[in-house]
């Protein structure tokens, strides 16, 4: 921000928000500029609030512009993987993601599995410089060949792969089976292994975790030797179970200065069944510290609830603004610190990587 001149060379959030859509491609973002955005919340009342799809000055949208929403003429994509409509209109296969086959046997879709409309009615790779031509039947002028050789739809800046691809119904990632099974991974065929901090020991030999894995996207990943390190039980015998609340979003960073949502949820807390609370000796509404295998600890209130089971205790994941038991709201910006502060449950959940 500072090299940007703090403010003063750019518009915000528009410019910040273009920025975004032209760099984002391979999330398929290219579409989702701060103009349609700004349109689209100046006629809110012309969307409908179930299919999500406009009339009127927005009739070719659908609200919030879905990704992925391939170019400024799109109109989002408002379910994944639907081949009932045209890639224009928001269809789409399954990404050309893991290679076009394997074993002999071809990962790209079968004849007849393709987005309504396209040129090419069955699988295909994703789309480059050096197969748009052959996929969607045109021929680039040379200007346009220099400008896309050696690129993919996810770094083209000219657009002209995207543009293409569209005008022959091909969905820019290409068009493949969905994986059921994953030749890269250490369980080809998904299995069940118990976490590595997991309270149920005889599930964890019956299902361990895999063996440690070295230089992991460049981490060194702990497995079986973390779940092997203890006996977890002895020291962490409540099972830490935790998730969203549907009055926040995430860490709750914009919810949370909401104060209509923080009435309705305006403090942490973790939820514990009145069977283990009362062996605990903690009463509804106690304060209480939850330890985590990694050393963290929290301060929160006990909830006395029926939702969790006896051996566990669930906490939301969405707050921030005290960090064991120690407030920070002091050091939020004059005005901003949000209605709702809470230990974020983050500090007591378990070491892993998936």
């Amino acid at each position: 921000v500072a090299g940007m001149g703090k403010g003063d060379n750019f518009t915000w959030p528009e410019d910040a928000t273009n920025e975004i859509a032209r760099t984002l491609k391979a999330h398929g973002l290219t579409g989702v500029t701060a103009e349609r955005l700004k349109k689209q919340q100046e006629n809110w009342h012309l969307f409908n609030s179930s299919s999500l799809k406009g009339r009127g000055v927005v009739e070719k949208e659908y609200y919030g512009l879905p990704w992925p929403c391939w170019d400024e003429t799109h109109p989002g994509s408002p379910v994944l993987f639907n081949t009932s409509l045209p890639v224009s209109q928001g269809g789409m296969g399954f990404r050309a993601n893991f290679g076009l086959e394997k074993n002999g046997v071809s990962l790209l879709a079968v004849e007849g599995s393709a987005p309504k409309g396209s040129k090419i009615n069955g699988g295909y790779a994703e789309i480059t410089g050096a197969n748009i031509e052959a996929l969607a039947g045109v021929t680039l002028t040379a200007e346009e060949k220099a400008l896309v050789e050696g690129k993919n739809w996810k770094n083209d800046d000219s657009g002209i792969l995207v543009k293409y691809a569209l005008a022959a119904g091909l969905c820019p990632y290409g068009n493949a089976k969905a994986m059921t099974i994953v030749p890269s991974f250490t369980d080809p065929i998904p299995k069940h292994r118990e976490p590595l901090h997991s309270f149920r020991p005889d599930l964890v030999a019956k299902y361990p975790a895999i063996k440690d894995k070295v230089n992991h996207f460049r981490v060194n990943v702990r497995y079986e030797s973390e779940q092997m390190q203890q006996d977890w039980t002895k020291d962490y015998p409540i099972n830490i179970v935790s998730g969203r609340i549907v009055e926040h979003m995430g860490t709750g960073t914009e919810t949370r200065a909401s104060k209509y949502l923080s009435e309705l949820s305006g403090e942490m807390y973790g939820e514990l069944h009145p069977t283990l609370a009362g062996k605990l000796g903690l009463n509804d509404n106690d304060m209480m510290w939850v330890y985590g295998t990694g050393g963290g600890k929290i301060k929160i209130k006990c909830k006395h609830s029926l939702r969790v089971d006896e051996h566990s205790v669930f906490l939301p994941q969405n707050f921030s603004g005290i960090w064991s038991g120690e407030s920070l709201v002091n050091r939020y910006p004059a005005q901003t610190a949000p209605y709702g502060l809470g230990e974020n449950s983050t500090q007591v959940t378990s070491y892993g990587f998936d």
